[in-house]
């Protein structure tokens, strides 16, 4: 396949995005895995990068943090979510929402699981972290351990093992 056939598809890809999601910019980091997660959960994208992610059909907000888990490596295996330029002044981008969904993916387009974690047990991490910060804007970081003893499994794809 040349390139342009590659471009040609991207343009398709980005066409179709803006008409049905209205995704600007298919190529925003991220973007392609919030479109997966939305689809599973049955919500609407929000694909404004200062909004959440994500609101259902009652109209509750939510935050999506998605990770490829890491098989083939002898250091960092699994998986690490992160919120960036986190401070005490906008905590709001964490209580806004209703919950934050956690995709573990096993590529940039396979989802394996959707975790779902409860804001007041988001708040409390990144408050913590927070207060361990050297720094006035920090960069959180949620780990697949702290996901599967605060998180709960809503979606796994029949092939994950």
């Amino acid at each position: 396949m040349k390139s342009s056939e590659i471009i040609d598809l991207l343009l398709q890809a980005q066409s179709c995005a803006e008409k049905t999601h209205g995704i600007s910019n298919i190529l925003q980091p991220g973007i392609v895995k919030e479109l997966i997660m939305a689809e599973i959960l049955g919500h609407q994208l929000i694909p404004q990068k200062d909004l959440p992610d994500a609101k259902d059909e009652s109209g509750n907000f939510y935050e999506y943090l998605a990770s490829i888990r890491r098989v083939n490596t002898k250091t960092n295996k699994g998986c690490s979510f992160q919120m960036d330029r986190i401070t005490k002044s906008n905590l709001s981008r964490v209580t806004r929402n209703r919950a934050f969904y956690f995709g573990i993916f096993k590529n940039h387009l396979e989802i394996e699981q959707v975790w779902i974690v409860e804001v007041p047990i988001i708040l409390q991490e990144v408050e913590r972290q927070l207060d361990k910060c050297k720094n006035e804007i920090a960069h959180v970081n949620f780990l697949l351990k702290w996901l599967e003893t605060n998180g709960k499994l809503v979606y796994q794809t029949q092939n994950h093992e």
